[in-house]
């Protein structure tokens, strides 16, 4: 498609998109017009940045609203099954968003499967509220480190309390989402088992005990059957709703009047019913330096811990003892092998070794295998002595005594 046919076409899109908003949105609504700031192509899905002006018949008031509208690049849909994950956060906002939470979440103005490859989410711009993303993609001051955990317990805490008060309900969406991510042929499993092994590599040839490094390498060679589907299995009582794609990527922030940090999750294409571990790991071992994680581990636990208790107490539950922090951390160690993995394929594009736009070009060009092996020492050994460091950690923790 020429350039100009590729923006008559998106022109045509929006016309069609902002005239549903519009009927959507419920008002008696005259002169109704929009302009769009910027548009943005992240990994595979453009965002357009939309600006709506209309005069509210009702009040007699001129009123404006700020929305984001998401579209998957079509052309990609089926390499990481984004239509998947589309399907996922429009049931996430249709269903388990209650109207009394807008506070919590961007609001979602219209969401619909328009065709097998065609998606739209239009979300409030939540920048008009304060809210920005993080600068940092990885090593973020500690504020906002505590911030992102507070914020986190009180998601998983509405997990829990949905699940004991609403479980008919939130088992149907659990039963309707799809498994984007972690399915056998998925260009994350391909890229999962090449590139689990790296950091004992590294260990190897500094001389690192043999025997540690071959019973890791048995379950890394084979990480997503040994670790990563094993792990993602909800195990009870702790199984609650989990982000997914806990990353600071996926987090905006604001400071309130006191100066302290409060976080607001968006993207929820792969939201899964798991325990906090998927989760917390996934934070823990791609956004925090492995220096943070050494000294500031247990403060970060006891951070998004406290926020869940709070939360569960304000909403009423009784049985909060199977919610302890010693539960939290038992699960945490039967699981943290999760972050370490999804950090040896995520952690040299966090720390700026690889773009996203290559990552997907070489998928593309390459396939998944190719492209995992291309890929696997991005960053060379400063990206293979951070995972090693975190390995070390993990097994100095306590997370690694099933497998050695």
């Amino acid at each position: 498609m020429s350039h100009a046919s590729h923006v008559e076409d998106s022109q045509r899109w929006i016309d069609q998109v902002m005239a549903r908003i519009i009927e959507n949105l419920g008002l008696d609504v005259d002169k109704a017009r929009y302009e769009i700031s910027k548009s943005i192509n992240f990994i595979m899905t453009t965002m357009y940045y939309v600006r709506l002006q209309f005069k509210n018949k009702t009040n007699d008031q001129n009123e404006e609203l700020s929305m984001v509208l998401k579209r998957p690049m079509k052309n990609f849909i089926y390499i990481t099954r984004i239509d998947l994950q589309f399907d996922n956060e429009i049931l996430f906002y249709r269903t388990y968003v209650q109207p009394n939470e807008m506070h919590f979440y961007a609001r979602c103005y219209y969401a619909e499967k328009r065709s097998p490859t065609d998606f739209v989410i239009a979300l409030e711009n939540v920048n008009e509220r304060g809210y920005h993303s993080c600068s940092y993609l990885h090593n973020a001051p500690f504020e906002y480190t505590l911030a992102a955990m507070r914020e986190l317990g009180r998601f998983h805490g509405k997990g829990y309390v949905m699940k004991e008060l609403q479980r008919e309900k939130f088992f149907d969406v659990v039963a309707r989402l799809q498994e984007s991510r972690w399915e056998v042929g998925n260009v994350f499993v391909v890229h999962s088992n090449v590139k689990a092994t790296r950091s004992l590599e590294y260990l190897r040839r500094q001389g690192h005990d043999a025997a540690f490094c071959d019973r890791m390498e048995a379950c890394f060679t084979n990480a997503f059957d040994e670790v990563i589907m094993k792990i993602i299995k909800p195990v009870e009582p702790l199984a609650t709703m989990c982000h997914g794609d806990f990353l600071l990527s996926n987090i905006l922030f604001k400071a309130d009047e006191g100066g302290r940090y409060c976080a607001m999750l968006i993207d929820f294409a792969v939201i899964r019913y798991s325990t906090p571990v998927v989760d917390l790991s996934t934070y823990l071992y791609n956004c925090c330096s492995i220096e943070e994680i050494r000294e500031k581990f247990f403060d970060i636990l006891r951070a998004y811990h406290d926020a869940l208790m709070e939360y569960l107490l304000d909403a009423g539950v009784q049985d909060i003892e199977k919610y302890s922090y010693n539960a939290l951390l038992d699960d945490f160690r039967r699981g943290a092998l999760f972050g370490f993995i999804v950090a040896s394929y995520f952690l040299p594009a966090m720390l700026g070794y690889l773009k996203p736009e290559v990552i997907v070009q070489d998928i593309i060009s390459l396939g998944s295998l190719g492209s995992a092996k291309k890929q696997k020492y991005a960053g060379g050994d400063e990206v293979c002595k951070i995972l090693a460091d975190i390995l070390l950690h993990l097994r100095d923790l306590g997370c690694l005594k099933h497998i050695l």
